[in-house]
């Protein structure tokens, strides 16, 4: 995986920015903090730490914030990174 040298930022790239990105470009921009990571990511705590052609790692560090009433952590978590993975790595393979 790569050194991360920039800090995390949150917020939202407009869709003239993206379309002017290639779906790996925009991924990897995530990934080393060049792009802001969606909100939902601050607000669940999780990153993406690396991309390439098809494949993305996210990771998080489940905290009480994560559990459900029973004490476990929320299938909603992992859903939602899930979610972000499959679609990130789907986006690390188009064109502009």
């Amino acid at each position: 995986m790569p050194d991360q040298t920039l800090p995390k930022r949150y917020g939202n790239i407009s869709a003239d920015q993206q379309k002017d990105m290639r779906g790996l470009e925009f991924v990897r921009g995530l990934a080393d903090g060049t792009l802001p990571l969606n909100p939902m990511a601050e607000t669940l705590g999780y990153d993406i730490v690396a991309a390439e052609p098809g494949r993305v790692i996210a990771t998080a560090e489940p905290a009480m914030r994560h559990f459900n009433p029973a004490g476990t952590v929320h299938g909603g978590l992992a859903a939602t990174m899930l979610d972000s993975c499959m679609g990130l790595a789907i986006q690390s393979v188009l064109d502009k």
